[in-house]
């Protein structure tokens, strides 16, 4: 009797031991970096002192939205400025190419970033772009236009790139691992 609760003890142990194992076999969530959103007031008719308020919440919308659908890692934005700070030493405006190198120094699959345009009051314009940093191709080139109030519809324009994002990369993946 008591072999018989020690081998249960043991295989039950065993059967605990092994779910971590299991858990790191399994193939890890696509990491992906969110770039910030870059404020554009070139073509506004007026701007205001919140206006920058309205790219910075459409960016922690997307990336809040992304790490809710549990199948993105989303990398750190810490860690994502200060590869970004290492890549455009420079100071312009992140373009492709640079995405990507930023994406590749922290080791992610997928890169998003875009721009907030204020054209007036009532209307700012999203464009927002999801690179495969592999084949260093778009995979998504979106552009919404926002109409209403902004402080709103950035962050509801950014959740409906973000949910974009996340079947996208969702269908490349299961097309990847059958």
């Amino acid at each position: 009797m008591r072999v018989r609760i020690r081998r249960l003890i043991l295989l039950l142990l065993g059967g605990v031991a092994a779910v971590p194992l299991a858990a790191q076999t399994r193939a890890a969530r696509p990491a992906i970096v969110v770039l910030n959103l870059r404020f554009d007031g070139e073509h506004a008719t007026v701007l205001e002192p919140g206006d920058t308020a309205v790219a910075r919440a459409a960016t922690s919308r997307l990336r809040a939205t992304l790490r809710a659908s549990g199948g993105l890692a989303v990398v750190d934005s810490s860690a994502v400025a200060d590869a970004l700070a290492a890549v455009a030493a420079d100071g312009n405006p992140c373009d492709s190419a640079c995405a990507r190198a930023v994406a590749r120094r922290l080791h992610a699959d997928w890169v998003a970033g875009g721009t907030v345009m204020k054209t007036s009051n009532l209307v700012w314009i999203l464009t927002a772009e999801l690179l495969d940093v592999a084949r260093g191709k778009p995979v998504l080139a979106d552009s919404y236009e926002l109409k209403g109030d902004a402080t709103r519809m950035g962050p509801a324009g950014a959740d409906v790139f973000a949910q974009r994002v996340v079947k996208a990369v969702t269908q490349r993946q299961a097309a990847v691992d059958p």
